[in-house]
């Protein structure tokens, strides 16, 4: 009796715990913050981040954490920030306030008068603000020099210090700050500036006092004498300043005359030892009668500053006729059926497309020029850090007219850097090659041969990496028409040798292919972990982190859907931190010592960070980035399986409130795209929705959320989604407390096709919301992707709609995988989203599903967001969606009253006045 009085009184406690707490309303949303540019110090003392709320409609904070004291300093609205190479110092800006910046917009406030960034500097010795400056733009610390920084400022309207050339608001100038004294430099009309990794001297350009668009001049600052000297002021317009890292040497490009033309004349200059060369001027001498300098990508230096990079690019053969008015000009896109690009492809890459560039090299030492880009190949992928003697260059011209074939294949070939001498290398290659760490070969993996291999770059010979191991290196579970690809590579280790992923395991081979083989990780497969390794070293990017010497793993639990950190210690994997209930990411490591930071995360609690500097000894938590969560209704996560009709083992999630009673009936809402059972740990903060059901949001009101896995068969996509997701939902009502009568359907893009689809072949759901679905797959085959220009037919024939035939061989296919032929017998309600930019899926499907539903006479509303794409951007926008959605489910499976915008419409005339989100009461 007393045992069961405690048991009531408990249960009573938690009630009214669960009681006190708050739904979440689409108000709160403000509330939920995000971290953002998490920054490490080299020597791991310092730990900087910043916090962003989710919808930008609200402030944020910078905070700084010393690892060795464990103090902490926090700054209002504070962003980005760098920290010092030597630890003395963090520097950030702070913004005005959401609501000032608000207000400025309302007022149509001017520029000039808004309010601008303050900048600060942090003393981390002293745990206290070290200096401030109103009214900055943007600066700029080098990397390797603690001593100074850079500081664009806004100028005030009211300062009146000689040398003003322009009206005061619009004159930007520019501070040199000195780190360990204070001492400010002043630089008016600054325009652009380059400051070097190391050394004393930085270069800035000035603006023309009549053109504030254009510089005339290039100088010199030396930190050190405190002087500024001339480099050139004789030309035109001076851009594309460019500095090798000690600062030793610069490049830009200048305009010889202000003449413009279709092909604008420039002159390519390098300044080195207090000299300036002039490299390019007579292009016809240099680069041949038909191409000019290009100033549209500028250039650069190596790592070692032995050599600069130039781009130039080929003259257009055809001149504009300027004795022609615009409105005599025809405007007209000539499709024909034999370009390699079409019209819309060309105008998604119009940029890129714009200028045909070649790709060339001046040696600093020898005087020589090198051409390492021609007519043969499209692009060279230049690695500054691991190219030694060659590169890597591919053509795919002879592929382009085939957009419909996936993978794309390219011809790639190896460059000589010395000489620009090509070698094909692989023709036909149908994933990407990248130069190993050595700079000696060329790694990629063959998705017909399902192996990788390596080519030895001097040779050309050829090297099967993986043909001895028993093991699929590409994705065991792939279920689409094309080829599948590999699971990756982890880089290279300390040794050298390159790391490959298998499913589970990781294998370390060697290049030349003469050692054999080795499972660095071995029990992967047998407990089913999959592990991967870390490349944390934004210098050394190839390389695989190490921790106390050993090998940085993460293990991601396929049966928990948990994720844990281990150490590799001889060869075998040593689990540091536990896979228990969270994931963990974000990793970010010191530079120079064993400092580590992560994030963890789960359903319940944000991917707060964590630091550890005893090698996993300890770690301690960081940030509480979101404490208001506590004052609201949550949810839990759990994973759930089944069989679909045709046996297959499925796994799916089901999220449920807080305060769940089994023995109550919950309207479930039942989201799906293709996999998402490994998302089981995820933390979602509540947000207006870009397009899909917000599952923190449903569960805090109530609603019961299933996300079911669906797997693939070629041919047919629509009956695969029936197999899965409606055995999936039965299952869930068996376990007796889900309300079959208040269920209801949600997906977006491909989830939205299947939404579509199933509601044509049951009526088990109350509701369904789609999000830019196909409904007529027979014309949406030949639509176009307009945000890539791409024809879709690649992906019926190839990728993720699965048909695997082309329209006329599979017709039948098409027709019966199409909701459109089939919505005579739908019943269910259907709300719809697709709006009229999307570059993804073809604007009209959603139209062809809505008039068909009209024309049918079955309820259908279709909110289409202007100028938005395939999910939505803008957060006024995602609020909208937010609210309507989820009215119309409170409608259908809560029994709310209908919004007016359900029952009533809003006439093209209220647009913007009135919503329609008051309930219709009648």
């Amino acid at each position: 009796m007393i045992q069961k009085l405690l048991s009531l009184l408990c249960c009573f406690i938690v009630g009214i715990s669960f009681a006190q707490k708050k739904a979440i309303t689409h108000d709160d949303y403000d509330l939920w913050k995000y971290i953002n540019g998490t920054k490490v110090s080299d020597k791991g003392k310092l730990v900087v981040f910043s916090t962003i709320t989710s919808t930008k409609r609200g402030d944020g904070y910078l905070e700084i954490y010393d690892t060795e004291t464990q103090q902490k300093a926090t700054y209002f609205n504070g962003y980005k920030s760098a920290i010092t190479k030597n630890e003395k110092f963090v520097i950030f800006q702070q913004k005005a306030t959401y609501a000032t910046k608000r207000a400025e917009k309302k007022e149509k406030t001017k520029k000039e008068d808004q309010q601008k960034d303050v900048l600060y500097i942090y003393d981390a010795s002293n745990n206290t603000l070290y200096d401030s400056i109103l009214r900055v733009k943007k600066y700029s610390l080098p990397k390797k020099n603690s001593d100074y920084l850079v500081i664009e400022k806004f100028k005030n309207k009211k300062d009146s210090i000689k040398g003003d050339s322009l009206p005061a608001w619009k004159n930007n100038y520019a501070l040199i700050y000195n780190l360990k004294t204070k001492r400010r430099d002043t630089i008016f009309d600054i325009k652009d500036v380059a400051v070097p990794e190391h050394g004393t001297t930085f270069y800035y350009t000035t603006k023309d006092k009549k053109n504030d668009k254009k510089a005339k001049g290039v100088y010199a600052y030396n930190l050190i004498s405190k002087s500024m000297k001339v480099i050139d002021t004789l030309l035109y317009d001076y851009k594309k300043l460019n500095v090798n890292k000690l600062g030793n040497q610069l490049t830009f490009i200048a305009e010889r005359d202000s003449v413009k033309t279709d092909s604008v004349p420039f002159k390519l200059f390098l300044y080195k030892e207090n000299k300036l060369k002039l490299l390019v001027e007579n292009e016809e001498t240099r680069l041949g009668t038909k191409e000019t300098l290009s100033d549209n990508s500028g250039p650069f230096f190596s790592e070692d500053g032995k050599r600069l990079y130039f781009y130039s690019k080929l003259k257009s053969e055809h001149k504009k006729d300027t004795t022609l008015l615009d409105d005599e000009i025809p405007q007209v896109d000539v499709w024909n059926w034999q370009d390699k690009i079409t019209q819309p492809r060309q105008k998604a890459q119009e940029e890129s497309l714009k200028e045909d560039t070649r790709f060339y090299y001046f040696d600093t030492e020898t005087q020589k020029y090198v051409q390492l880009r021609g007519d043969t190949l499209e692009s060279v992928s230049l690695d500054r850090k691991y190219a030694k003697k060659y590169i890597l260059g591919y053509d795919s011209k002879p592929y382009q007219l085939e957009t419909w074939t996936i993978p794309w294949k390219h011809d790639y070939y190896v460059v000589n850097i010395a000489t620009g001498e090509k070698r094909l290398l692989v023709k036909g290659a149908n994933s990407a090659l990248d130069i190993a760490l050595n700079g000696e070969y060329a790694v990629y993996f063959d998705l017909e041969a399902k192996n990788w291999f390596s080519v030895n770059l001097e040779t050309l010979q050829k090297h099967n990496l993986t043909k001895n191991i028993k093991v699929a290196f590409e994705r065991e579970d792939h279920d689409t028409p094309t080829l599948a690809r590999a699971y990756g590579s982890g880089g290279y280790d300390k040794d050298g040798s390159l790391l490959l992923y298998d499913k589970y395991d990781i294998w370390k081979v060697s290049l030349d292919g003469r050692t054999k083989p080795k499972n660095i990780t071995k029990k992967g497969r047998r407990n089913k972990i999959t592990f991967r390794t870390s490349r944390l070293d934004n210098e050394n990017r190839l390389l695989a982190s190490y921790l106390d010497g050993k090998l940085l793993l993460n293990g991601f639990n396929e049966k928990t859907k948990t994720e844990g950190i281990y150490l590799l210690d001889d060869a075998k994997p040593i689990e540091k931190i536990k896979s228990d209930s969270y994931l963990i990411f974000g990793y970010k490591k010191a530079v120079s010592t064993d400092v580590l930071v992560f994030r963890k995360e789960n359903f319940n609690n944000y991917g707060d960070l964590y630091v550890t500097t005893d090698n996993f000894k300890t770690y301690k938590k960081i940030s509480d980035v979101n404490p208001q969560q506590k004052e609201f209704k949550w949810g839990t996560s759990e994973l759930v399986s089944w069989k679909a009709y045709d046996g297959t083992k499925l796994e799916g999630i089901v999220y449920k409130p807080e305060d769940f009673d089994p023995s109550k009936k919950y309207p479930m809402i039942v989201y799906f795209y293709e996999k998402s059972a490994s998302e089981l740990n995820y933390y979602y903060i509540p947000s207006p929705s870009a397009s899909t059901v917000d599952f923190t949001y449903s569960v805090s009101n109530d609603y019961i959320v299933f996300v079911p896995d669906i797997v693939y068969k070629e041919g047919q996509p629509g009956k695969d989604a029936y197999n899965c997701v409606i055995s999936g939902v039965e299952a869930m009502e068996k376990k007796g407390y889900i309300d079959s009568d208040r269920m209801a359907l949600q997906g977006q893009s491909w989830g939205g096709y299947q939404v579509a689809y199933l509601i044509t072949k049951t009526n088990k759901f109350k509701a369904a919301m789609a999000g830019a679905p196909v409904s007529n797959m027979t014309s949406a085959y030949g639509g176009i992707r307009w945000a890539s220009g791409l024809s879709r037919m690649f992906q019926y024939e190839k990728t993720q709609s699965r048909i695997g035939k082309n329209l006329w061989e599979g017709f039948d296919l098409y027709v019966e995988s199409s909701p459109l032929f089939s919505l005579p017998s739908v019943e269910t309600p259907l709300l719809i989203m697709h709006n009229d930019n999307d570059g993804a899926v073809p604007y009209y499907q959603g139209i062809e599903l809505f008039m068909g539903m009209r024309r049918l006479q079955k309820p259908a509303w279709l909110l289409v967001y202007n100028n938005e794409s395939h999910n939505l951007r803008k957060t006024k926008n995602k609020q909208d969606l937010s609210i309507r959605m989820m009215q119309f489910f409170d409608h259908y499976l809560k029994d709310a009253p209908a919004p007016m915008w359900m029952t009533k419409g809003v006439p093209r005339a209220e647009k913007g006045i009135n919503f329609g989100y008051d309930l219709d009461k009648d």
